[in-house]
Order: structure tokens, then sequence, then C-alpha cells
């Protein structure tokens, strides 16, 4: 107390450039305070003391150290209730020469000395100032692994932020350069606290928080803030060429100071400031040039999507998070999501609406290459084939029953479980190619696969246009978003090779002779056979008129069948392994079940039954049996051998843990029976493309024909391989054998010799004036494909679709498959009764129909597993005539006229027993 000023608190602090060093506490005069002087300071620095108290009348006071004035006198801030602040201030350079021993720091009033407490300014070498600063945006990095955006990113003015993208997440990070061992204070990295402001006049600071749980330290300050672009007081203060959305960031870290005998020494802590410009743009503005954009290609395949625009002239494929090694294709995206959190994901997505848009799934889902390197470890969590989880669930009614990472909770894909992850799914799609700050891309066009379940691509079509435009800023309207699904998968992979084979100087004989190139497209992908057949011609007046393109896909035929994949091939493989006869004993013993591929029938006669059905035990074990034999490459070349494995842990029914010692034996024959395997599936794929080569009228106004296939060349027609599963060499040869071509070979655009007929358009990357030039592959080329069709270079037309099967009876002796309705068959009006009826001859209720997707004649015997046996709905006891009409691709009326004159009709839908 000097006179009428009592002093009831203060503290000191240390400045430095955007730093302060303080006690963490206020300080009496029973304490000695230790500060540290570094060496970097003395000409920038400044000790700041600020004392609060009560005092009867204002006053001017001045500092002092062993009663040496060092500050100017200044005036207190006296209030009316005569309590008062006082702030002194004393450059380091007055300060450097009482450095080492502790000194008295003395508050003068009116000329009289006001003790404060001991001052003891250490100097050091210890460098106070952050080494380095950066904040880097992580969001899309922690969703699907992708490349972080640095700060430069964030400020830059033609990139930052759109507004009404939702949550951005941030991620502090800031380095220290390590201590003198001698020093006696010490850093900790991990901060004590994050304080944030937003310094605008119109924009709340509510819009960025900080996420304390993601605080962490050693030799970095490490903690995650997040931006709300969609804060409402951003919503109307966003001027057209954008503006930036100053950041204040304060952080403070415990300073440890090395304790002193007899000194009772105050904890210190450090703060530092800084302020970062965060760039915040409208798209509204942009509205127009997006509209002119490019659409957007997209292949959604079972196993990996695609996705294609052109961009500044140039055709790129949009990477979905970064591949785990160079040999990934980084354009072809795993269709993968794996679940965090399932409670979550419902929660978030079910309370989505058309103006709500980017939730926050952040730890939610990983999707894409960071999902399937979680497969191995956490199987159970990673939906995987998502695009037929639809028919799945709806046709087949196999709901996976799934477990999420985070909290290990059981949890059943159900059809609005499905809906959302197809959405998730589609909404991080749309995040990767609606880059941040830049383009927005609102044409889509996806392909399909040919032989497809109506409802599952009502659904896919629905949810998928649903999570795109969930990643369309909220400025941005839903009607001028458009999401179609109007190609089949091997119409646009025609789109993308035609015109190019059209231009080599390889298929300009074709060209000559026939005026069009005639096509074939086997494309063997991950989760489906898709086969097309049709004409690349130039367009009529008509056409051109309508469509403004020179050129024409004309389709003339598509079939497939929706359980012949790479994938599906595999799971079988898995299969076979787990079911060898050396195998099998030691799984029945241990319990050891496996997941049944939906093209194995179920056996209810099997032992132990159990080992089968659906369990998340079986699911791991298909995954780990995968990897570990290393059974994906064994599909693509013969050479390709089943890894030896002397144990292999699998999951046991009551989820306990086994090694198995049993894959070790019979090496060859499980080898011997893999091939096998292979070839007489893949072969099932190439008879259907042969009997489709067959039924397809290639002459305009003609029909197709039962003659056999080997006349494909002389009919001027290419067959093209799509999908990376037509890599295998199991594939061509399958193909010479159904093609009645043993000399076949499969040409790419890079081979020396001339091309035979069959052809995988494959093309590296080149460079042309420093701009890269996209190359082709078996799979990218689909979305390529749909954007050539999206982007009107090329148009798309169907001619009548034809009848999708071949329907018959057994006749002769021995009995063999005939054919009497053959694929291609042109659809006609059911209702009149006339000649476009086929006549099947006598028949009764109790004889079946007989049907198939592939025809040899006088070779199908009845006991061929191709030849299914359906019975239609008419009397058993009815006798008669048989007529046929196909009235749709997949159905046919059937009409019997009995002995009396009167007639039985049934409609008759064939897709389903193909399923």
């Amino acid at each position: 107390m000097t006179d009428a000023v009592r002093v009831d608190s203060f503290t000191y602090e240390l400045h430095g450039a955007d730093l302060v060093v303080h006690p963490d506490a206020p300080v009496d005069a029973l304490h000695t305070v230790r500060l540290p002087l570094p060496s970097a300071w003395p000409t920038t620095g400044r000790l700041v003391v600020r004392a609060s108290g009560v005092c009867e009348q204002p006053f001017e006071a001045a500092l002092a150290v062993d009663r040496v004035t060092l500050s100017a006198i200044v005036p207190a801030t006296v209030r009316d209730d005569l309590t008062f602040d006082v702030e002194l201030s004393v450059p380091f350079a007055a300060l450097s020469a009482l450095a080492g021993d502790p000194r008295r720091v003395d508050l003068l009033v009116a000329g009289r000395p006001l003790q404060l407490a001991r001052l003891q300014l250490v100097p050091t070498t210890l460098s106070l100032e952050p080494d380095s600063f950066e904040l880097r945006e992580a969001t899309d990095s922690i969703l699907v692994n992708a490349p972080e955006r640095q700060l430069f990113d964030l400020q830059n003015p033609e990139e930052g932020f759109w507004v009404g993208t939702g949550r951005w997440r941030l991620r502090l990070l800031v380095d220290w350069r390590r201590a003198p061992d001698d020093s006696p204070f010490s850093l900790d990295a991990r901060p004590a606290d994050v304080g944030l402001r937003v310094e605008h006049p119109t924009f709340s600071s509510e819009a960025v928080r900080e996420d304390p749980s993601r605080r962490a330290g050693g030799r970095r300050t490490y903690t995650e803030l997040y931006v709300d672009t969609s804060h409402p007081s951003l919503g109307e203060g966003v001027p057209p060429e954008g503006v930036d959305l100053p950041l204040r960031i304060a952080v403070s870290h415990p300073l440890s100071v090395a304790p002193v005998e007899g000194l009772d020494l105050p904890s210190l802590r450090l703060t530092w400031t800084r302020v970062v410009a965060l760039r915040l743009r409208d798209p509204r503005p942009s509205l127009p040039t997006f509209r002119r954009l490019s659409g957007v290609g997209i292949d959604f395949g079972t196993t990996a999507t695609v996705a294609a625009f052109t961009h500044q002239g140039y055709r790129s494929l949009m990477r979905l998070g970064s591949p785990p090694d160079a040999r990934t294709n980084p354009a072809e995206n795993p269709t993968v999501l794996l679940i965090e959190d399932h409670e979550r994901l419902w929660a978030e997505l079910s309370s989505r609406d058309a103006t709500r848009r980017f939730p926050d799934l952040l730890r939610v889902v990983q999707a894409s290459h960071a999902a399937r390197e979680k497969l191995s470890e956490f199987p159970n969590a990673v939906v995987t084939e998502i695009k037929s989880l639809p028919e799945r669930v709806f046709a087949l009614d196999q709901a996976p029953q799934l477990r999420d990472r985070e909290k290990k909770a059981d949890f059943l894909l159900d059809e609005p479980r499905v809906r959302m992850v197809v959405r998730a799914y589609a909404y991080l799609l749309g995040r990767a190619i609606n880059r941040p700050g830049q383009e927005v891309f609102l044409r889509y066009w996806l392909t399909y696969p040919a032989e497809f379940d109506e409802r599952a691509r009502a659904l896919l079509i629905e949810e998928i246009r649903a999570g795109i435009l969930l990643s369309i800023p909220e400025g941005i309207s839903a009607d001028e978003v458009s999401v179609q699904m109007q190609a089949t998968e091997p119409e646009a992979y025609a789109a993308e090779v035609c015109p190019e084979l059209a231009a080599h100087p390889a298929f300009a004989p074709l060209l000559e002779k026939f005026g069009e190139l005639r096509f074939a497209v086997f494309d063997f992908g991950g989760g489906t056979l898709d086969i097309a057949c049709g004409r690349y011609r130039p367009a009529t007046p008509e056409e051109e008129s309508a469509s403004g393109c020179t050129s024409v896909i004309e389709t003339l035929q598509v079939a497939g069948d929706d359980h012949l994949g790479g994938d599906y091939l595999t799971h079988e493989l898995v299969w076979l392994v787990h079911q060898h006869p050396e195998h099998l004993p030691e799984m029945e013993a241990r319990e050891v079940p496996m997941q049944r591929p939906v093209t194995i029938p179920e056996n209810k006669l099997a032992r132990s039954p159990q080992l089968y059905k659906r369990s998340l035990a079986a699911r791991q074990n298909k995954v780990r049996f995968q990897d570990a034999l290393a059974l994906e490459q064994v599909k693509f070349k013969r050479a390709n051998e089943m890894a030896r494995v002397d144990s292999l842990v699998a999951r046991r029914l009551d989820e306990s843990e086994v090694a198995l010692e049993s894959l070790k034996s019979d090496i060859p024959g499980v080898q011997k029976k893999l091939g096998t395997h292979l070839e007489e599936r893949v072969r099932d794929g190439a008879r259907q493309l042969a009997s489709m080569i067959a039924s397809t009228p290639w002459e305009p106004g003609a029909a197709g024909s039962l003659a056999p296939a080997s006349g494909w060349r002389e009919r001027g027609v290419v067959i093209l391989l799509a999908g990376n599963s037509s890599r295998s060499d199991y594939v061509e040869r399958a193909l010479a054998q159904a093609l009645d071509a043993p000399d076949l070979k499969v040409w790419t655009p890079t081979d020396d010799f001339a091309p035979q007929g069959v052809v995988r358009y494959e093309t590296p990357s080149r460079v042309e004036r420093g701009a890269e030039i996209l190359g082709v592959t078996p799979k990218t080329a689909v979305a390529l494909g749909a954007l050539r069709i999206a982007n009107r270079d090329v148009h798309l037309v169907r001619a009548a679709q034809g009848f999708s099967f071949f329907v018959g009876d057994l006749r002769g002796f021995p009995p063999k498959f005939t054919a009497l309705l053959p694929m291609g068959t042109l659809p006609q009006n059911p209702d009149p009764f006339g000649e476009h009826y086929l006549d099947f001859g006598p028949w009764n209720g109790q004889k079946p129909l007989r049907i198939a997707k592939e025809y040899e004649p006088g070779r199908m015997s009845a006991n061929d597993p191709r030849i299914i046996s359906v019975r239609p709905e008419i009397p058993p006891e009815a006798a008669g005539r048989l007529y046929l009409c196909p009235s749709s691709p997949t159905s046919v009326m059937v009409h019997l006229v009995l002995a009396d004159g009167a007639t039985v009709r049934a409609p008759l839908n064939l897709a389903p027993y193909f399923a």
C-alpha cells in the first residue's frame, strides 16, 4: 500500500513478435518470477507489467527495477468504483543489463516504491518462436486418404472454399526447435488452450471451432479445427469476387521452469498468435460457367468406379483418394465403404434435406482406396459390391450382416440402409469431382450393367443422384443438377473405342467394305459379364439434326450375366480351396466357416451346413483365404499359382481363431481344380457371346439366325474386350474355342501384327505440348465412353431390342435341346393371335419349356446346366397345341389352343429364372 493505492493482483508478460510468456496465474510479492530472455528478443521484445487494485483518486505510475526507473510514467485507468488497471512496458534493451540475478520490481506512485515481486530474467538460447506454421485442409484426407490442401490453397483467391459446403476439417501443425539440454525452460508442445476469433464485422466466430480431443504434442503442436462454410452468418456476406475470412488463432502452452531451492517459482505459459485469411467464395455468380462445363461420365462399377470429365480441353479421370502403390491405377477407385460408426451414419444421412447438404461424415466412414486397405483387417466393417447390394437385398433376400469398426456393433443392411450406403459413396464421389472453390459439374451420365434388376437400377439412380446432390454447394438449386443412367456399360465402352478403331489404318478395309464398324463388346468386369452387339456408323440426316452428332452407336442386342465377373470367380476359387478333399476335413473338425458364393446353390444335404450360413466369421475367412493364398492373381494367368502357406489363421464359428495346417497339402491338385473351374466359367461367357453374334441381325432389316458363330469375321464383326477381368489369358483361350478360331490372338494398339478380330483397346498416357493425354484401359474406357455420350461426341441409339433367350424343347433321339424361339427375335404385340406366334406343336400343362442363354445345335442334352426348365402357368390337365410370342426382350405370351378350340393364355417373364 502506498498512500491511497493498493495493488491486489499483477502479472508479468514478456512480449515477442506475436508471442507472450507469462505466469499462468497472477503473482504476489512473495514470489520470484523466472522468465526466459531469449537471445533473439532484445531488439524486439518488451516486458509488460499489468497491475490492478483499488485507489482513492487518479494517479500515475512507472516501473522500477532495483530502484532504477525503466518505464515511462503512465496514468492508471481508474473506474467509477475507484478500481484501477495500469499497464507498464519496458523494452528488452533496457533489461538486458539486469539479466541474471533476481531483481526487485517496484511500482512507483508519486515517486514512492510499491514492491510487486522479485523478477529473474534468465538468458537462454532456447527459441520460443515456432519453427514452422502450417494449416492444412484434411477433410477428404480423413475420408478417402486424398492429398491435403495447404494454407496457400485455402488462401488462393481462385480456390479457397465455396460457401454452403458444410464443415471443413483443418489440421494445425506447428514445429518447434529442440531445447538445449541445459535449458532451465521446457516447452510442452501440446496446446493447453486454443482461442479462435473471426475478425470480421459480419461473420460470426461461431463458424470456426476447435476439437480439443485432437490435441497432441511432442516435437510438434497439433490440433484440429473446422470451418463451417454453411454457417448462417456467412450466407449473404460474400461478394461475387469472394472475401477473406480473417481468423485469429491464439494457442497457449505450459512452459516448465527448472526448480531453484528456496524459491517459490510460479509456472509459466507461452501464448502465440497467428492471423490467417481463409478465402470464401459464393458459387452462384459462377453458375453460367458451370452450365457450360463438360458433363461427367461415370462407370459405377462393382469393384471400382471411374469418373471422367473434360478439364480445360483435356479429358481427365477423377481420383477418389490415393492408391496404396504405384501398380494401382489411381483412376480406378474401389467401390468400397468402411463404416466406422453405423448409428452416426444413419443419423447424419437421414437428417439431410434438399437445402442442407454436405453431411459431416468425418470419422464416420472411409471410402475407396482407404477403405479397401482395411478390408483384410476389418472385413466385417467394409461394405464391398455396393452396386449389387440392392439386388442382393431385394431379389435374393441376402441382407449382409456387418460390424462397424469403432463401436464393434453389429447391424444389417436392409433397404433403407442400403440406400444410405449408396448415397454416402455417391456423395464422396461428388466431393472428389466438384473440387473445393473451383469447378462444380452439373451433368452426370452413369452406366449400368446389361443384365440388371429394374428395381435395383431405380434405387441406384435415385440414391446416386441424391448423393451427388449432397456434394453441390447449397446455393445451387437442385433443378440445375442432372443425373441420368441411360447407357449400358458395353454401349459406353463401344462409344469410346469404336471412334478410335474407325480412325486406325488397320481397320480401314472393314470400313470400306461395310461402311460401318460392327462390334461385339465382351465386358468382363468385377461383378458382371455384359455383352452388346451393334454398329458404329454415320448418323442419318434426321439423327444428326436431332442430336448434333455425325456418328452413331447403334445397339442391336444387349445381354449378359450378372453373376459372372472377376469378383465372383475369386470367391468361387476361395470356396473350392475350402471344399477341397484334403482341406475340408480340417475345416469341419475345427468349425471354420466359409461364405458361400451366390453362384453356388445351397445344398441342404451337405455335411456341417452351419459352416455355410451367413456369418461374420465366414465373411472374414473369405477375405483371409483370398489374400493369404493370392487367389485374386490366379484367375489372370495360368502360370500364377496359389500361394503356399504353412499355416493360415482362420476364424471359427465361435469367433475364436485357429491355425489351419492342411492348406499346404495337395497344392498341385488344388491348382488343377482351380484352373479347370476358371476355364469352364469363362467358357460359359464366351459361348454366350458366340450365341449373340450368331443371332444378331447385322444387316438392316435382317433377322438373326441359328447358324454357327464361326462366320463372325466374314460378317465384319470386331470383338472388343472390356473390363479388367478381360485381361485374363483364360478369356483369350475361351473365345478361341467358342468362336471356332484356334489361331485367335488378342490385338492391342501397340502390337506389331495385324488384328485378327479381337481387340483389347489399351493405350498408355503420353505428353503432347507439355500436357498429358489420357491413356485408356479396358476399365476406364467405359467412363470415357459415357463422357463422349454426355458431351454429344457420339449419339447412342438402339434398334428394337431382340428377345434375350433361346426357348425350345428336347427333341429327337437321343433328345437334344432345339431352340424354336431364337435369341434376337423381335418382340411383337401379343394381343392379336396371328402368324407372329411361333408354333411349338402338341403340348400339355405338365410339359416344361426349355430356356437357355446360349445354344449349340445338336449338342445340348437334358442334363446340360445351361438349360433351365420352366412350366408356364397353364392347368396341368390342359392339352392342345402351343404357340409362343415374345412380348418383350425378357417375356413371352404362352397361347395354348385346346382340342375343342378353346384357348388358354399366360404371360411368362423369364428374367427371374436367370437372376
